[in-house]
């Protein structure tokens, strides 16, 4: 879905970077609008205008609005296909079943994420009856068949390709970590959610959790329901935070229909609306401070997830200039990096050089693990024919002595720094390498690994 986005915005516009980012504002005003139907068919009017604003005015969509990725193409399948999912329990109309089952398919061809979704109409199914009586008679049939047959491409395709999409996933779960059981990660995970969905709306929600656990008899079907697709993603995804780690993202499909819950259930008295003006007042402020961090690079460098995607264009041009031929030195043969957002970088950075007949070196991914396990990994790994003479970018000082392992002649060149903002750099080491041996990867690498990981 990402590639397809892209595809339509800069057939349109260029490949400029607003361009490739377009299709991610208008995603999220689409998932507003589902917000807004579904808020509306449940519990009124306002309160599907209160869900669809709320959304709008989150911290997360501030911030994601300008990055073209997975999790707001997905959202708007998600947001929509929650509004017709509870339009199929209300009124059993099979349009609404195979509306489902679309959006099941494309958010799926988005984010392996809507994976919660089928779980989320599983736990409403067994909390709410007209929710199951809405699926029995072969209703669930076209919603199980749409998905699947708009998923299948994506399926086949792994199933060719030793599903690799997997092996990433796990890779991003980072299973491998030396340590496990942290409560620092479960807590910065947990504040990550107060931010990206707002400091009122994250207690808000948690008043909602107490008072369904204290007045479980209470809960109406609408509660259920929505709970039913909240809980899934904040449980696991909590879970998984506590064990290994989790990025703030991982748990936005829940926020769909908690912004929705809340909406819904705070509309009721004039105090609890006031308590809905100031939580989106205080988002707004948020966003403010976001749209201007840009601006602002002291600030804006402060914040780990921005950071890291700071002032590249003056990295990859740095990059560039070691690159190129020097007189009296043979050319670099390829660029070698560890770091996929590195080699992504590169590949954006350098294209419009690379169209005007720069004789800029093929950018290279080195293979930690000895295979590819992600797609930079596996699109461009170092080749043996291209090892010459051959700049290495180390994002990681940890792993220059494992890089230098795989070379038969290497040597460290300098630190390259860019200031990205307040006292925070962007340090990047330069070697200079020849002879592509790769090292086995044999268990006394996979210990010596394990043990600069653990140092970490």
């Amino acid at each position: 879905m990402v590639a397809w986005a892209i595809a339509a915005t800069t057939a349109l516009f260029g490949d400029a970077e607003w361009a490739v980012r377009l299709a991610a504002p208008f995603a999220h005003a689409l998932t507003a609008t589902g917000l807004y139907l579904l808020g509306r068919s449940m519990f009124g009017g306002w309160a599907g205008f209160w869900a669809g604003f709320l959304w709008l005015t989150i911290p997360g969509v501030f911030f994601s609005s300008n990055i073209i990725s997975t999790d707001p193409l997905m959202l708007p399948s998600w947001a929509l296909g929650l509004y017709a999912f509870w339009r199929l329990t209300v009124t059993r109309a099979w349009i609404w079943a195979v509306l489902v089952g679309v959006a099941i398919g494309l958010g799926l061809q988005a984010k392996y994420a809507m994976l919660y979704f089928p779980v989320g109409m599983a736990l409403a199914a067994w909390w709410v009856k007209p929710v199951r009586e809405a699926l029995s008679g072969w209703r669930w049939a076209p919603i199980a068949l749409i998905a699947l047959l708009i998923i299948s491409p994506n399926i086949i395709w792994n199933a060719l390709n030793g599903f690799v999409t997997a092996s990433h996933t796990a890779e991003n779960l980072d299973l491998n970590s030396p340590r496990f059981f942290n409560l620092d990660e479960l807590f910065e995970f947990e504040i990550g959610q107060a931010l990206l969905i707002g400091p009122l709306i994250f207690a808000a929600l948690f008043a909602l959790f107490w008072r369904a656990i204290r007045r479980s008899a209470s809960l109406t079907d609408e509660d259920k329901f929505l709970l039913a697709f909240v809980l899934p993603a904040f449980v696991v995804v909590s879970t998984i935070a506590f064990v290994t780690r989790a990025n703030a993202n991982w748990a936005v499909v829940c926020y769909v229909g908690a912004i929705t819950w809340v909406a819904g259930r705070f509309i009721a008295s004039k105090m609890s609306r006031r308590f809905l003006a100031a939580a989106a007042a205080l988002n707004i402020a948020f966003g403010a401070a976001i749209v201007a961090a840009p601006f602002a690079p002291d600030f804006s460098a402060q914040f780990k997830n921005v950071r890291a995607s700071l002032r590249w264009e003056e990295t990859a041009r740095e990059i560039a200039l070691r690159a190129a031929a020097q007189p009296g030195e043979a050319p670099f043969t390829a660029v070698l990096v560890d770091d996929r957002a590195t080699y992504f970088e590169l590949a954006y950075y350098w294209r419009h050089a690379r169209r005007a007949g720069a004789p800029l070196p093929p950018v290279r991914m080195w293979l930690l693990h000895g295979y590819a396990r992600n797609s930079a990994e596996s699109i461009d790994p170092m080749r043996a024919e291209e090892s010459g003479r051959v700049l290495v970018v180390h994002s990681s000082r940890d792993y220059v002595p494992f890089v230098a392992a795989d070379f038969s002649n290497f040597r460290r060149v300098e630190r390259l720094t860019v200031p990205l903002g307040g006292e925070y750099n962007r340090e990047l080491e330069i070697s200079v390498a020849e002879g592509f041996q790769p090292a086995p990867r044999d268990a006394a690498f996979r210990q010596r690994l394990l043990e600069m990981q653990g140092r970490r």
